[in-house]
């Protein structure tokens, strides 16, 4: 009787260990994930204070941003990275990887590179503000 009411209490102490390390993992991953308006698709409408237009790109660029990721097009190659969002309003960009095609995007490394160093976002009016820590370097709209 005692080995079996021992046996019941070190599975007891067992699940509820593993128990809550899963609360502390979901937690930790929750706390990084970006806000839920944030998470849809956004096409870039104003790179450094200027409209774009489709001599700057072979197509409008555009972000899918989705709790932990994002992908897209730098207008004429496929990016894709990971976003860790440490307050409201606090964004950070990793692991930015992007295809090598050649192409006649003329604004192409500019967007990656500002894409990079983002460190903000604000959303008003259904369009997505990136900042870093200059200023606004760029707006996008609803996809």
């Amino acid at each position: 009787m005692k080995r079996i009411l021992m046996l019941l209490i070190a599975v007891s102490l067992v699940c509820s260990c593993k128990s809550t390390k899963e609360t502390k993992a979901t937690a930790s991953a929750n706390e990084n994930s970006v806000e839920k308006k944030l998470q849809q698709t956004w096409i870039l409408e104003n790179l450094n204070g200027k409209i774009i237009t489709e001599k700057d790109f072979s197509s409008f660029p555009k972000i899918v941003i989705t709790p932990s990721a994002f992908s897209g097009s730098t207008g004429c190659n496929a990016i894709k990275g990971n976003l860790i969002s440490k307050e409201d309003g606090k964004i950070q960009v990793l692991n930015l990887t992007s295809e090598t095609k050649k192409c006649d995007a003329k604004k192409e490394g500019e967007f990656t590179q500002l894409l990079k160093t983002t460190s903000g976002y604000s959303i008003k009016d259904n369009k997505l503000f990136l900042s870093n820590q200059f200023g606004l370097t760029m707006s996008f709209k609803k996809g």
